[in-house]
């Protein structure tokens, strides 16, 4: 589904970029299977946007490297979600101050985290430091006890700003059993949380893109978070699965309106990010 194009200030809050041979080989996700660099992001990007979000895809302080080169490659990046161990907050510390050392953009911290991870010690003392270096975490949720994890880090860390990214993973192409409404109730209730309005991989896998499927989510998402703790995400190249990236921006944003204000709009595609991100106007 196409709309006008997004005014000019528009942040998408989600792009990844990876050279080939870093993502695990899957059938389901063939397409994805090669590089993705900031040329081609640029000959799809939906026409607006004038700020991205580059966040981290790997583990590993080659990561870091990468996604340094590539901040510096591609003008739009205003934000860099790095990658940091959770495991580990001294290692965690000296990977933050080097990757700082390499680009100044590092404005959020992000790491695989499996189903039943709890707020240990030492995951703790990382939001600490992360809190400390002004950083957001991301999460992807995908479950319930990655939504119990959101919770008891920020009861610990309320002052820490925390990302959900991809909608926490809404069921589109599969039964609704009410668990998302229940997660999305519960990280709403939590100040310091935001949710990324975007469309991830465990859902892009096997989805036949549908934006009238996808509004009511999208609806239901800016009724509990409001339009100041939402932002708008394309969640590039991995979109790629189910749409281009026009389309699903297109989609994103269309439901974004149906379900807010023009007011309410501006916050969700730019207002957001450049706040929660500390992006330039």
């Amino acid at each position: 589904m196409q709309t006008s194009s997004p005014p000019s200030g528009a942040v998408d809050a989600h792009q990844h970029f990876w050279p080939a041979g870093v993502r695990p080989r899957d059938p389901r996700t063939a397409v994805l299977d090669r590089a993705f660099a900031p040329a081609d992001l640029e000959r799809e990007l939906a026409g607006g946007i004038a700020r991205t979000v580059l966040v981290q895809c790997a583990a590993g302080p080659a990561e870091n490297d990468r996604l340094a080169a590539y901040a510096a490659a591609f003008a739009p990046v205003g934000a860099v979600v790095a990658w940091l161990p959770l495991d580990d907050a001294g290692v965690a510390e000296r990977e933050l101050a080097r990757v700082r050392a390499l680009t100044p953009l590092v404005r959020g911290l992000r790491a695989a985290v499996p189903p039943g991870t709890r707020a240990d010690g030492e995951l703790l003392r990382v939001m600490a430091a992360a809190g400390e270096a002004g950083l957001v975490w991301e999460i992807v949720v995908t479950g319930e006890s990655h939504v119990r994890l959101v919770e008891e880090v920020a009861a610990a860390h309320p002052s820490l700003g925390i990302v959900v990214d991809h909608l926490a993973t809404p069921p589109l192409g599969r039964p609704d059993t009410g668990a998302w409404g229940e997660w999305i109730a519960r990280l709403a209730a939590l100040p310091s949380v935001a949710v990324k309005v975007s469309v991830g991989g465990d859902v892009l896998t096997g989805w036949d893109w549908d934006a009238g499927a996808l509004a009511p989510y999208v609806g239901r998402a800016l009724e509990a978070f409001g339009p100041e703790r939402a932002m708008l995400a394309g969640n590039w190249p991995v979109v790629r699965l189910a749409a281009d990236h026009a389309t699903a921006w297109g989609s994103l944003r269309a439901a974004v309106a149906a379900a807010t204000s023009a007011a309410g709009l501006a916050r969700v595609e730019g207002g957001t990010a450049r706040h929660w991100y500390g992006i330039p106007g």
